[in-house]
């Protein structure tokens, strides 16, 4: 098994006063999301069902990592990505709910980078084929840690506040924006993005509002080489 030499978390120094900017702006409450993510590490405890965080190096150091966003051009991305043959030896990495349009095509992601309000039944089901799944805590999803937690496997938790124990932050707000940021921490060699529409009319105004802060905060990813699928 791989040796994680250094705590993969984010640069704190350069994480916390952009995650303060975003609880300012969207008017979160940190305490709520330090709250969450102590449950999700009970649940975690409880459960027994903690992946070793060895298993993300292994999956993606020094290989190309497929990033999947949830935008309805996601499904052509795919395939124009498999004719391409960037399928052969890459990562694919899906967010929350890429992971039904990953299935619909019989492609199973290796991991997935979930807040749990995709198609959970999805979700569970990929993660029974293997699937690792990132879970992320914050002040509004407790109810969904609860009902979901236990019934998953393999399982990587992560906060957007301080990291503890074996509870990390990698950076990144969104599930997409996190799924690049957790590429970036275990040294993909390069990062492709699949199905991301950062201009997404048909969402509403917050949703919108996270759109703009995802595309921020990949534009300042310095992780790995980033480009988008064309």
């Amino acid at each position: 098994m791989a040796h994680i030499t250094a705590p993969p978390n984010a640069d704190m120094g350069w994480w916390l006063p952009v995650y303060e900017h975003i609880l300012r702006d969207f008017g979160f409450e940190r305490d709520a999301d330090e709250r969450a993510a102590r449950l999700l590490c009970t649940l975690i405890s409880e459960a027994n069902n903690r992946a070793p965080i060895e298993k993300l190096k292994e999956l993606i150091e020094k290989r190309r990592t497929l990033v999947c966003g949830k935008a309805a051009r996601l499904a052509s991305d795919l395939k124009r990505a498999k004719e391409r043959r960037m399928l052969d030896g890459s990562v694919l990495i899906a967010a929350d709910g890429a992971t039904s349009v990953l299935l619909s095509l019989k492609m199973v992601p290796h991991i997935i980078v979930s807040d749990l309000d995709g198609n959970m039944c999805d979700i569970i089901a990929a993660n029974r084929m293997g699937s690792l799944v990132v879970v992320h805590a914050h002040g509004d999803n407790i109810p969904l840690l609860r009902e979901y937690v236990p019934r998953l496997k393999n399982v990587i938790p992560t906060t957007q506040s301080i990291p503890f124990d074996e509870v990390y932050n990698f950076g990144g707000f969104t599930d997409g924006d996190r799924c690049v940021f957790l590429a970036g921490a275990f040294g993909a060699s390069k990062v492709v993005l699949l199905g991301f529409d950062f201009y997404d009319a048909s969402k509403g105004p917050l949703k919108r509002k996270k759109l703009m802060w995802a595309r921020r905060l990949i534009l300042g990813f310095e992780g790995a080489q980033l480009e988008m699928l064309k």
